[in-house]
């Protein structure tokens, strides 16, 4: 079944109160001798436009793309003239977690995060569960509890593609699959972490002549920049780097300039470059021949996807369909839904852009940069 973004239409579970309540001003009324019809269309109107609240307790804004991922949701909540609000945990999740029940106390229409630790966080999510708020996840999902939406990546695939990118450029440098490959991964507490890295050493492991050597960096572009520099300075000739996520994976780029390793690929001497997320800043180095490949998150999704279902299915007591979920606007068009007990899991597919589509309008890069006005400030 396909599922298609509706804008209009728009109705609350709270309409229903207000019936009820409307149906009660007016028997009081009645009962009461009230004449006043002015008191009674006052009151009903208060209580049609009460406004519907969405909040979104986020990691951090250290970079270009959580920037963007914030902007995804609100614009996608205040689109509808509801209420939006959010929270930064800075990387700290006792303090996520803290501001997710200080949002429930609250009591909003529905609560959307991105776990900083999908473990910790189980213990928030069920206080949700038990308050009655539909509780949602985007890009990193929680590993218990109940999730009304969870709009995810899928990072399995996005590492096997990296792994796919460079193994084709290592055969096409020597006529076969060999080499030694540079991995710096993050957090493995982060489920979207793992996953890349799981689904990156999934390929890797296809191939007996590449050496491989993964180095865990927490996701800290300081920390990825130091192991690969130390790689550098122990005599080890490195063909092809990759970074996880493109905020870390900055230090990819210092590394490769600093130690004099910073070529085009086009010339002799340039180390192949593959990342996942398709921010701006990796896009122009693709088109200045320097990074080889970026496999694309469309992180503007995360916000349209699950407001939608919000407004579409959850809020108005709907079940969401089962099948094809259909993204106007989108590179990839169409991902999927599937259900598992009251839980709604969209994937979003990775996708590759090089050289031969960099330049694509519906990239999320170009979105966010040229529509939007964010520029990267590396």
């Amino acid at each position: 079944m396909e599922i298609k973004r509706q804008k209009d239409g728009i109705r609350h579970n709270k309409i229903w109160m207000s019936i009820i309540m409307i149906w009660c001003i007016m028997l009081f009324a009645s009962c009461a001798g009230m004449e006043s019809d002015s008191m009674i269309i006052e009151d009903v109107a208060d209580i049609e436009e009460t406004p519907i609240t969405i909040t979104f307790a986020h990691k951090s804004f250290n970079s270009y793309f959580y920037t963007i991922m914030n902007e995804s949701v609100k614009k996608a909540v205040e689109e509808r003239g509801w209420i939006f609000q959010n929270s930064v945990a800075d990387y700290d999740p006792m303090r996520q977690n803290q501001q997710i029940i200080n949002f429930i106390k609250q009591e909003p229409d529905a609560i959307i995060t991105t776990a900083i630790d999908s473990i910790s966080i189980e213990e928030v999510i069920r206080r949700g569960n038990d308050a009655g708020i539909p509780m949602c996840t985007v890009d990193t999902n929680a590993v218990g509890g109940t999730l009304a939406i969870d709009v995810s990546f899928d990072n399995y695939k996005a590492g096997q593609l990296a792994a796919e990118v460079i193994v084709e450029q290592l055969i096409g440098r020597y006529g076969e699959a060999r080499g030694t490959v540079f991995n710096a991964y993050g957090k493995l507490t982060s489920n979207a972490w793992r996953l890349r890295k799981e689904g990156f050493e999934e390929v890797i492991s296809r191939y007996p002549d590449i050496t491989y050597l993964p180095r865990a960096t927490e996701g800290m572009p300081e920390l990825v920049k130091e192991e690969l520099m130390k790689a550098f300075e122990d005599g080890i000739e490195i063909d092809a780097v990759h970074c996880s996520s493109e905020h870390p994976g900055r230090g990819l780029v210092e590394a490769l300039q600093e130690s004099g390793h910073w070529y085009p690929f086009w010339k002799e001497g340039h180390v192949i470059l593959v990342t996942i997320d398709a921010e701006p800043y990796f896009v122009s180095l693709i088109n200045k021949g320097y990074v080889d490949a970026a496999i694309a998150q469309d992180v503007i999704a995360y916000g349209d996807i699950t407001v939608d279902l919000l407004a579409d299915y959850v809020l108005v007591g709907k079940e969401i369909p089962e099948g094809e979920y259909f993204c106007e606007g989108t590179y990839w068009q169409t991902c999927d839904i599937s259900i598992t007990g009251e839980q709604a899991k969209v994937t979003i597919p990775p996708y590759i852009i090089n050289a031969d589509n960099s330049n694509d309008i519906r990239h999320w890069s170009y979105v966010a940069e040229k529509l939007w006005g964010f520029q990267y400030n590396k």
